[in-house]
């Protein structure tokens, strides 16, 4: 009949919400890919998740883009606090390997650090009673933890030498400050001069007998207080006020 309207006919194409939702669908894909492109990228899982791409985007994508797994990319490219983070561990633990093969687990104990890491060697692996001139079996066991801890170029080395409460009065030691100055600086000299250690990057420093790590009651005890400590600063001093505020 003429009086009848036609009816109106459904406009042609995907619906206007398909734009938003392919837009959105887009988003979330540049935003997986780039995690995975900060990620480690293991090439099975990669290889799977993919897959799982290519299955979800189904009719979407002709082809699922192809990404060349080198081994380049498979190392952590990482800044800040986690490489240094890294690198302490690592440093850590082929210390602790070095310390058994030499079979001094007792006299060496190395820990991380806010800033790297603490070496704390005991007496009297470094140096004799009352001197100051580095044990030769000691001069080895230093050209391997340079270097281990050498890894970072540019890392601060710091060296602490500790003494117990025996009062020592000698010309050349007039006290325990004395002594333990003399074994951290000889150290220092020792990473300077002979491993080629940038002097800028060394630092001495001499406790005597003022911090104890035990009661200098015993011999035992006493034998604890004479130390070495070397400390690595992998962290630079300003990023580690950062990473505290």
């Amino acid at each position: 009949m003429a009086g009848k309207r036609k009816k109106e006919e459904g406009k042609k194409g995907a619906p206007e919400y398909m734009l938003t939702y392919g837009d959105m669908m887009t988003l979330l894909l540049c935003f997986f890919v780039m995690l995975l492109a900060m990620s480690t990228i293991d090439p099975a899982k990669f290889h799977v998740a993919a897959s799982s791409f290519q299955n979800a985007f189904s009719g979407v994508l002709e082809d699922f883009p192809s990404i060349v797994i080198t081994k380049d990319i498979l190392i952590p490219r990482l800044g800040g606090d986690e490489q240094n983070k890294r690198m302490a561990i690592d440093a850590r633990r082929r210390i602790r390997e070095v310390a058994k093969q030499e079979n001094m687990q007792d006299g060496i104990k190395v820990k991380i650090t806010d800033s790297g890491l603490a070496i704390k060697i005991a007496d009297p692996i470094g140096f004799s009673v009352g001197s100051a001139e580095i044990r030769p079996e000691f001069i080895d066991l230093l050209y391997k933890l340079i270097k281990i801890i050498n890894i970072d170029p540019n890392a601060k080395i710091r060296v602490e030498g500790h003494t117990d409460n025996t009062p020592i009065s000698t010309q050349k030691f007039p006290s325990n400050w004395e002594l333990s100055a003399s074994r951290a600086l000889n150290i220092v000299k020792f990473f300077a001069y002979n491993c080629g250690i940038d002097p800028a990057r060394l630092s001495a420093v001499g406790y005597g007998e003022y911090r104890p790590v035990a009661p200098n009651d015993t011999p035992k005890n006493r034998q604890k207080n004479r130390r070495i400590e070397i400390y690595v600063e992998y962290l630079k001093k300003q990023e580690s006020e950062q990473a505290k505020k």
